[in-house]
């Protein structure tokens, strides 16, 4: 499913966008994807450094981190 999302740019660069064949639809989905999955990376490295903090040196971050990974990878 999806949502239709606006926003007002200047007519000169929705213009330079059109001249250099910028797709302002894909590069808005694109940027948004990467920006979240920024905040989820720094979210989770948050989150594992607090239980890393409780749990003490028992279980490495790499460790944790390539888990979380592969899970992504897996779906």
């Amino acid at each position: 499913m999806s949502t239709v999302v606006s926003a007002k740019i200047p007519e000169k660069l929705k213009k330079k966008a059109a001249k250099y064949g910028i797709k302002i639809g894909r590069l808005v989905r694109e940027a948004l994807a990467e920006k979240i999955r920024t905040m989820e990376n720094q979210m989770l490295s948050s989150q594992l450094d607090e239980i890393s903090s409780k749990i003490g040196s028992k279980i490495r971050k790499g460790d944790v981190v390539n888990v979380v990974r592969s899970s992504r990878d897996e779906r």
